[in-house]
């Protein structure tokens, strides 16, 4: 019953939701940040409050984000939508809780991790580093600041 209530809770604020507000991340999430990213290249970075490594990779994007308001980046925490106080926490305390994020809301979180990419069996954290024709390289692991600005700098058009 909570369960149903929950999903039926996220179904009803998906469509209002803004920048800053967790939302839903179901099969179809993936298909929509790359519409919102139409031309544009994203970073879409999975992880979870019980992995260390991706609270150090959090802190560097919380770095980041600071030095670059429009940073492209797209947050999915693979924790479950009970999880939503202490995964808002978390992104505030890293500088991310006005980024795009989101939690998997699926009971068989593999199904989610399935249509991000076949091959991801779940290890955390995980990131995608989307081109402008949303071609992924995918990095298991920390990602370092100077990789993510290397990245940056790559796919974006010069000024």
């Amino acid at each position: 019953m909570k369960r149903h209530f929950l999903a039926l809770l996220f179904a009803c604020v998906a469509g209002t939701a803004i920048a800053g507000e967790l939302r839903p991340f179901t099969a179809d999430t993936l298909t929509e940040i790359k519409a919102q990213y139409a031309g544009r290249p994203f970073m879409l970075t999975l992880w979870s409050l019980t992995c260390h490594h991706c609270a150090k990779e959090l802190q560097t994007l919380g770095r980041l984000a600071r030095k670059d308001k429009t940073l492209p980046l797209a947050i999915v925490s693979t924790d479950t939508p009970a999880d939503a106080q202490d995964i808002q926490a978390a992104l505030k305390r890293f500088g991310l809780d006005h980024l795009d994020t989101w939690v998997f809301a699926d009971a068989v979180p593999e199904r989610l991790r399935r249509g991000i990419d076949p091959v991801w069996r779940g290890e955390l954290p995980r990131s995608y580093l989307f081109d402008t024709a949303h071609r992924a390289q995918a990095h298991s692991g920390m990602l370092d600041e100077k990789r993510i600005a290397e990245w940056l700098g790559a796919s974006r058009p010069v000024k």
